[in-house]
């Protein structure tokens, strides 16, 4: 039996002995102080200086325990259960939430998550056995360490005090005063990352797994990592001779390995690259015995970043990059061979235009994401050259059989049956290509327009999750000459962030 049958087995039986403890959850709490349950060191942190006196904060997960891999157990479950609230960053890290859904329920527990709200960045996908992983319940398809950069872990604060103020009004004043005082020190900290990247010589750095993607992103820095997102994953022999070869044709002085996790592979690329190990700790866990000496998420931010600082003011040029796109079918890179016809129930289903969600604002931290990614355009200048790409008065799409039907802001809907007339390879000034289905309304007289055009950077017969539409009335060579307009469809069941998110990891 594998350990997701397990896992589901054991969430059977304790349904029953769960149930029985809303009595008791009644006797511990007749106090008027909020009892919150918090999954990992971040999140107890952040939640005990918003909450302050007005709540009893505890830990789940103690050090020592990975978080990537830990599982509740049934004491671990009863505990959840009794608690007023309970905490955590998102799915990403803590696998097992949307499992214990009855627990929840059962308990009338309040449910926080940190990154509400906040599209993430994607994983390191080759790293990574996807079919494996789901198979056990884990899944990096987003990296969750968004609290190790901290302007990432003030938006996490804000978070946290509004779910808390929502639910608890009568506490709004002291829940918001506390957490104000505690993001003015993380305000700090941001301007402190923030100096030591402005006045930076070398911007890249190598880390033991790709834990700091997001402080690398914020604060215009390059990580390098040996390993995927998982701090017990280890990278092929292939991966260390690249990065051996890599560390010593950069002259990289420093490898950067956590003091919690497994570190042999790091010691090991050290040794045989000469080059110094440094800690960089991911806060997943701190010991009660370094809370105790006074270390907190402040105290050890501002200890990273001295360790950073080791690198950043080294004399070596910026190593940049590590590397290049791949030359994939996604990337537009691809045989004529490989190219097939398409029949229209590729792109069956119902639709929705993005464009409503770039007018509102819903895609921005998309646009922000690439400004702080590429470097070559600003939030602004992405959102300008998207708003001219999406723009339509198409918001719904419906495609069933071999009808399509356009239905636009005002609720009028036209349509008309199609039927395929081949595709078009396009190149592009980049060098990589595209290829438009084409397809003719049969009936010119419905109103629908006659030309339709789809791309979705997929070459083959298959169901796609989102496409690029062209349609006109004149003709298909005037859709093929069409580059900059280019109105993008998602599934009509997805919410606005769901379509960020998905842009971003995509």
């Amino acid at each position: 039996m594998n350990k997701k049958i397990l896992w589901g087995a054991t969430l059977l039986i304790l349904g029953g002995v769960l149930g029985a403890c809303t009595t008791n959850q009644e006797a511990t709490n007749d106090s008027d102080k909020i009892q919150i349950m918090t999954t990992f060191y971040p999140m107890y942190e952040f939640t005990k200086n918003v909450v302050g006196e007005e709540g009893d904060v505890e830990l789940l997960i103690s050090a020592g325990t990975d978080s990537h891999d830990y599982e509740p157990s049934a004491k671990d479950l009863r505990k959840i259960q009794d608690a007023d609230v309970f905490v955590y960053n998102n799915e990403n890290m803590e696998t097992w939430v949307p499992s214990i859904e009855n627990v929840f329920e059962q308990g009338d527990v309040l449910v926080v998550k940190a990154t509400e709200n906040m599209v993430l960045l994607p994983g390191d996908e080759d790293e990574h056995d996807h079919s494996e992983e789901e198979e056990h319940g884990h899944s990096h398809a987003l990296d969750p360490h968004v609290w190790l950069a901290p302007n990432l872990a003030m938006k996490e604060v804000e978070e946290i005090r509004d779910q808390l103020v929502k639910a608890y009004p009568d506490k709004a004043d002291v829940l918001t005063a506390n957490a104000e005082a505690y993001l003015e020190e993380l305000a700090t900290l941001d301007e402190s990352y923030q100096t030591l990247t402005e006045q930076a010589v070398q911007t890249s750095f190598v880390t033991q797994h790709a834990a700091f993607g997001y402080l690398a992103t914020e604060y215009g820095l390059t990580q390098v990592p040996i390993a995927g997102l998982s701090a017990d994953e280890e990278p092929s022999p292939a991966r260390l001779a690249e990065l051996k070869e890599y560390v010593k044709a950069n002259d990289i002085q420093y490898i950067y390995f956590e003091s919690n996790a497994k570190n042999a592979i790091a010691k090991t690329l050290a040794k045989e690259a000469d080059v110094e190990l440094l800690v960089l700790n991911t806060l997943e866990g701190l010991s009660a015995q370094e809370i105790e000496e006074g270390k907190n998420y402040l105290s050890v931010m501002q200890e990273n970043l001295e360790a950073l600082r080791k690198t950043t003011e080294s004399n070596q040029a910026s190593l940049g990059q590590e590397t290049t796109v791949e030359k994939t079918v996604k990337n537009g890179y691809f045989e004529d061979a490989e190219v097939e016809d398409r029949p229209l129930s590729n792109w069956a289903g119902e639709w929705q235009s993005v464009y409503p969600y770039l007018e509102d604002g819903t895609l921005d931290q998309v646009f922000e994401y690439k400004e702080k990614v590429t470097k070559d355009k600003t939030k602004a200048e992405y959102k300008a050259y998207y708003e001219t790409g999406y723009q339509t008065d198409v918001d719904q799409i419906t495609i069933t059989d071999d009808r399509i039907t356009f239905t636009d802001r005002s609720g009028n809907r036209v349509s008309s049956n199609y039927r395929y007339v081949g595709y078009k390879i396009l190149t592009y000034e980049a060098g990589n290509r595209g290829v438009r289905y084409a397809f003719e309304a049969t009936d010119p007289n419905s109103g629908a327009y006659r030309y339709v055009q789809f791309s979705d950077h997929t070459i083959t017969d298959t169901p796609v999750e989102h496409y690029h539409i062209y349609f006109g009335n004149e003709s298909q060579e005037q859709l093929y000459d069409e580059m900059d307009h280019w109105p993008t469809y998602y599934q009509a069941d997805l919410t606005g962030l769901e379509i960020a998110q998905e842009m971003l990891a995509h």
